[in-house]
Order: C-alpha cells, then structure tokens, then sequence
C-alpha cells in the first residue's frame, strides 16, 4: 500500500505509527532531532527522515515518498511547521490531517495563562524567588531579561549536547540546567521542584499527555505560583484529537 508519512513530534504520534503499521500500512516518519529518531527504535518497519521542518524539508519529502496522505502529528506549539505542512499538501494536492491533543480546563486560581513568551517573562518580573522553566529549548533567550536569570533561574531540558549549549551560551548557570527525559510523574517533578527551590513553574498547555498535569499537580502541593503559557490553535478545518479518527480517514482514502 501507499506511503502514510507521519510528522512525528509528540508521544501521540508513536500510538499513530503503532496502528498504521499494524494495519499493514507503509509508513514514513520525519522527526526533527536524534532524539526524536530513538524514541522510534521500537518500529523495524519504518522509513525515518531526519532533518528541519522548513516548508522546502516537507516539500522535497512529499515530493520523493508521494505518500497518500500527510498525518501532521507535530508538537503543540510547533505552529510554523502545522502551517507548512497545510501549505505544501495544498499545493500537492496531497490529503492532509492535523492530530491534536484536546486541551485541558485549568480553573486554578494560582495559574496565570499568557499567551506566549513575552507575556510570561513580563508576568515574571513581579515575581520573587526561583523560577523553573520546563518549556524546552526554543525561544528561552527570552528569560534572560529577568534579573538575576543566572541564579534564579532554573531549566528543565532535553539531555542533547546542541540543547545544554545554547543554554549555557545565553549565560544561564549550569548548575540550574536539570538535563532529563520524560515523562516525569507527579512525585518526581515535586522533589526536583523542592531540588530547586522554586517559588514559580513556567510551563506550556501541551495537553494531559505532554504531562503539564503532574506539573501543576505537583506546583500546587508546594504552593508554587504558575504560569502557563497557552497554545495558539492554528486554523486547520481537518483535525481530530483522537487517534481512531486519524486512521478511519486514512483507510477512508
């Protein structure tokens, strides 16, 4: 059968994959980092690219698999690569589907949500104590405005060498650079919580699975202020948080 290639940025796409393969669909996975392509290790029978997710990495790839369809299984916040991939299939006339993880309700009166990273440095600076970031890599030069980031500040990243580089090269301490993979449960982000002594938790509405539950679960045992940086939905009209739908509009192609 024709190639399905699957955008895999989150641990939702491995559920996606595991069904295509097991309905004997020929599938191709891009991934962005190293890391990315040994969280597939599992999977024997599938062809994985590794690479940047530029509108020209999609293009190309549409071009050399012309798969039947293009599953965009990308992280939450990867906007720029969910809005390429509808782009490009556009243009390829290539069906195209957008799985999303279903967002959470938080009524906490502790949690401030902002709506991107600007508005949570600015929430920051009237902020005393320690502060632990667990939003990734991308974007952190941001932080770096608040004052005393080198020692109040606190990150919580992906153990890859490119990664723990740019931290320590924007100025932020080593020391307070906790390089680990998840998923972390909720007694495990509570110690590392009370290891850095943080006063505030930034995190991103990733959805119960990207484990932003635990984190304020955890944040709210220790009476932590939190700020969550919400999502933008991007405007797509073929989405489904669930993993079935996904495959019933596969097999309905």
């Amino acid at each position: 059968m024709a190639k399905v290639l699957v955008i895999a940025g989150t641990t939702d796409a491995k559920e996606v994959i595991e069904k295509l393969l097991k309905m004997n669909y020929e599938t191709a996975v891009t991934v962005t980092t190293r890391m990315g392509c040994g969280m597939l290790d599992e999977f024997k029978d599938l062809d994985i690219y590794q690479g940047k997710m530029n509108k020209e990495h999609i293009t190309n790839l549409l071009q050399k698999i012309k798969p039947r369809c293009l599953i965009d299984a990308s992280n939450p916040f990867s906007g720029e690569i969910t809005r390429n991939a509808m782009n490009v299939c556009k243009i390829q006339e290539i069906p195209y589907i957008r799985f999303e993880r279903e967002k959470m309700n938080y009524d906490d009166p502790n949690i401030v949500k902002v709506k991107n990273y600007r508005e949570a440095c600015e929430e920051l600076l009237t902020c005393e104590g320690n502060i632990l970031l667990t939003l990734g890599s991308n974007k952190i030069e941001a932080f770096t405005k608040i004052p005393d980031f080198e020692k109040r500040v606190f990150l919580r990243v992906l153990p890859d060498w490119k990664v723990l580089c740019k931290c320590e090269n924007l100025g932020f301490n080593p020391k307070n650079i906790i390089a680990i993979k998840g998923p972390y449960n909720e007694s495990l982000n509570v110690e590392l919580f009370k290891y850095c002594q943080a006063a505030v938790l930034v995190t991103k509405e990733s959805g119960n699975m990207g484990g932003v539950v635990d984190k304020i679960n955890a944040a709210t045992k220790l009476g932590m202020k939190i700020i969550l940086v919400d999502r933008l939905e991007e405007a797509c009209t073929n989405k489904s948080s669930s993993v079935e739908d996904i495959i019933k509009f596969v097999s309905g192609l």
